[in-house]
């Protein structure tokens, strides 16, 4: 049911003229600002606001991102908060009702002991549904966010403004509400790269929530398209994974498993997984390399406080080199594929430990924040079948007992500067520790553009000197990079002169974010499609990687440059420190860091 602003009014007119004329009322009515607020609410819309997040954000309040469901055979003794809605209540609330950008329908039998706050959407109200205190909204949107189960008014408010995306760690809570579903899998298993061609993913999955628990198994066939969906074991992998989380809230607990034959990455960088593919897909340039990886692995994660996630793993895999195969591309399509680097196979046991601490309110927000990822990885390998690299690289892998340890720290600062500003800084190390044996090649490391290093050519750091190897593998065994870049707007609004319905388009945004999916990494498709203008982008990177016999990681290389956004794409210009590096031009669809 969608009422609008005329609407809404000549509802609320409709059924005060039949409650005055004696007449039935209507089942439903739109409930309009009614008396006069008590003292202790203010009066002012800008004050109203505040109270209502400061309220959201009390220790007694019990707190609702999303969909809320209060059954009649529930009772909360307190006040309840909804931001992003809607809100239903059929039940009894022993205090106020808090809405923030969410529909109310208070339902026949609905007992609110308090007032009934609304902003940002409206109020339904059932005939028998009993409000003891008063009741009030306004249609338009709040620009809040979410620092993990706070909220915070936004600064420099707008009618566009509004809720940013939440981390997809979170899920949504349904109090007092039991359901599910089942799903079909079907669409891209990652990315386009020269060693699947398109992978395409096909299966069944199951989820459910019961209050505060919820969960979800699925299992998917990959079918790998550059082997042109042919029988071999190369050409199509699976998974199959479960997890089960139990608390809706910190301190909430984690636990999942999952078998799988699958192709994965040797690094998270350089580019995201969606520009990897892109750049594969339409300029034959793939800058990631894979390995087939086949085993079993369980983890736990538990999230004491806000923001805060700790997470153990233990995984049981084997693990070989897969060849580059020749997928089509629109362009440069008769080009040759640079070869996929061998690995050093063999059946290896990993245990992994990781801390993550992010007050974020989304990866793509402009407020302030930290991010902390702190990871340790142990492996024990069996059967291995080590490939030959020259003695200046590493020390030969031992046939029995080995054993190796890398750790990784990446820490990130996002700083508001002013109205549309935003400095963001970004520190990383990674690399080879303890009295462990060599790296084996899928996991060493390399730098140089287009990312983090894109002032410099694709692994300028790569420490593969000695290897003469047209894959160009990443060798080194540890790697520090450092990024520095302010962000700000050119300060024009650019879609004053349009005449849109801004509350409607507010609304879709919040749809959007709320219909992610919760198991998936989700996009921002709002990111993409809509912005208020460009965005000047100011940025400095620095970094090097060296090997374990080396003298110290050496000087740190420099380069500089600007780009120019638009929603989450940008075109970047960088040049590197150094004499004789060009110009180089990177075009993305995912801001830096």
């Amino acid at each position: 049911m969608t009422i609008n602003r005329f609407g809404a009014r000549v509802l609320a007119a409709a059924g005060l003229l039949t409650a005055a004329t004696g007449f039935g009322a209507p089942t439903m009515a739109a409930q309009d600002t009614v008396v006069v607020m008590r003292d202790r609410i203010p009066t002012r819309i800008e004050d109203i606001r505040q109270w209502a997040v400061d309220r959201f954000n009390a220790p007694g309040t019990l707190r609702a991102f999303g969909a809320f469901v209060l059954d009649s055979s529930r009772a909360v003794a307190g006040d309840v908060a909804v931001v992003d809605g809607p809100a239903t209540v059929y039940g009894t609330i022993a205090g106020d009702l808090i809405a923030i950008n969410a529909r109310v329908t208070l339902a026949a039998g609905a007992v609110i002991d308090g007032d009934v706050i609304v902003l940002g959407g409206y109020l339904m109200r059932d005939v028998d549904a009993k409000v003891a205190g008063t009741s009030r909204w306004q249609s338009e949107a709040v620009a809040v966010v979410r620092i993990g189960d706070r909220l915070e008014l936004r600064e420099g408010t707008s009618r566009r403004q509004t809720t940013l995306p939440r981390r997809p760690r979170r899920s949504t809570y349904y109090e007092g509400r039991s359901g599910g579903g089942a799903s079909l899998v079907i669409g891209l298993m990652d990315t386009y790269n020269r060693v699947e061609g398109l992978p395409l993913r096909g299966g069944v999955g199951v989820q459910w929530y019961d209050g505060g628990y919820s969960g979800r198994v699925r299992g998917y066939g990959v079918f790998r398209t550059a082997g042109g969906f042919s029988d071999s074991r190369e050409d199509i992998g699976y998974a199959v994974e479960g997890r089960m989380r139990f608390g809706a809230s910190a301190p909430s607990l984690t636990l999942g498993g999952r078998g799988y034959d699958l192709v994965v990455p040797t690094l998270d960088w350089p580019l995201t997984s969606q520009e990897v593919g892109w750049a594969s897909f339409l300029w034959h340039r793939d800058y990631r390399d894979y390995f087939l990886q086949r085993g079993l692995e369980g983890f736990i994660t538990f999230e004491p406080v806000d923001d805060v996630a700790l997470t153990g793993e233990i995984a049981r895999v084997t693990e070989n080199s897969i060849a580059a195969r020749d997928p089509w591309t629109p362009f440069r399509n008769k080009e040759a594929w640079r070869p996929n680097p061998l690995v050093d196979e063999g059946d290896y046991t990993l245990y992994r430990g990781t801390l993550e601490f992010d007050s974020r309110r989304s990866d793509r927000s402009y407020g302030s924040g930290t991010l902390l990822r702190a990871n340790w990885e142990h492996g024990r390998g069996e059967n291995i079948v080590p490939q030959v690299l020259p003695a200046a690289v590493r020390d030969p892998i031992p046939a029995a007992d080995y054993t190796f340890d890398r750790a990784s720290v990446d820490l990130r600062r996002y700083q508001r500067l002013g109205g549309d500003g935003q400095l963001r800084l970004r520190g990383y190390w990674a690399g080879a520790v303890g009295d462990g044996g060599p790296l084996p090649i899928q996991r060493r490391y390399s730098l140089g553009g287009p990312d983090p290093l894109n002032g410099y050519g694709f692994r300028a750091f790569g420490c593969n000197g000695a290897v003469s190897d047209p894959a160009m593998p990443g060798l080194c065994d540890e790697v520090v990079f450092f990024q520095a870049e302010y962000r700000g707007g050119f300060g024009i609004d650019w879609f004053d002169w349009v005449p849109w319905d801004h509350e409607a388009r507010d609304r879709k945004t919040r749809d959007r974010s709320r219909d992610r999916d919760w198991f998936g990494d989700g996009w921002d498709w709002g990111d993409w499609w809509w912005f208020e203008g460009p965005t000047l982008v100011l940025f400095s990177n620095a970094g090097t990687g060296w090997l374990r016999g080396d003298d110290g990681p050496g000087p740190l290389h420099w380069d500089v440059g600007a780009g120019i956004e638009f929603g989450s794409a940008g075109v970047y210009v960088a040049k590197a420190i150094r004499e004789g590096e060009p110009l180089r031009v990177t075009l993305r669809i995912e801001r830096r860091f």
